[in-house]
Order: C-alpha cells, then structure tokens, then sequence
C-alpha cells in the first residue's frame, strides 16, 4: 500500500524534474522510469500506473501520448506472456526495453533514454524484492 503512495509522489517529483531542468542537461524519464518499474514488479499496480501515466503524458508532452498506449498493453502482455511462457526475466525486460524504446519517438535522445533505462532497473528490482518480501 505505501508503494502506490511513494511511487506516485516520486513520479510527480520526477515530472517537476523534467520540466525545471529540460534545456539543462540530459536526464531520464524520471516519472517513466518509477512508473514502469512498478508495473513491472507487480501488474495488478496497473490500477494507479495507467492514470499517472496519463498525467505525465498530458504534463510532458501535452498529448494523450504513446506511452500511456504502451502502459495499457504491458499487463495484459505480462498475463499472456506468463500463461503460455511462465513468469520470468526476459519477457519483462523485453517489456522495459519496448516501453522506454519509445521515448526517441516523443523527441527525447538516446542518452535519456539510456539513463531511463539504467535507473528503471534498479527500482524493479528493489519494487521486486519489497513485493517479495510482502508476500513471504
């Protein structure tokens, strides 16, 4: 329950982030990144994902926008990939690799991308375990 709290303040964070420091320097998708970690660690968080994506979309770019087109497809692929393949690693990183390919197409450059990408795996992976350890 905390993570559905945290993530989203964090998004929104990472939103103010983007917009303060656009010209400045190359950064991630700060709110992509914690967004899609989250969806990723636990696809039943699509329920508070789907409308921050959303809010993103509409903040960053002004647009009902790709990414939130992405986001909805990513659960119902997670349960369609883990009925016929098993839950596992490399779908999900496939997963994260198609969602943030899709940043170079809202105008963002390769660096930042990179870097979404690079700070998206961290926090699946501590989104992961917490989710873990809540279930143990």
């Amino acid at each position: 329950m905390i993570i559905a709290t945290v993530i989203p303040l964090l998004a929104l964070l990472g939103i103010s982030l983007n917009l303060a420091f656009a010209n400045a320097m190359s950064q991630p998708d700060w709110a992509l990144a914690l967004l899609l970690a989250s969806l990723l660690a636990h696809r039943n968080n699509w329920l508070w994902v789907l409308p921050c994506a959303l809010i993103h979309d509409l903040v960053l770019y002004w647009s009902f926008g790709i990414i939130v087109i992405i986001m909805t497809c990513i659960p119902l692929l997670m349960i369609y990939l883990d009925h016929h393949l098993g839950a596992g690693l490399p779908q999900r990183i496939v997963l994260m690799c198609t969602a943030i390919l899709t940043l170079p197409l809202m105008g963002w450059d390769l660096q930042a991308s990179l870097l979404t990408l690079c700070l998206c795996i961290p926090v699946w992976h501590l989104l992961t375990r917490q989710y873990a350890q809540q279930a143990a």
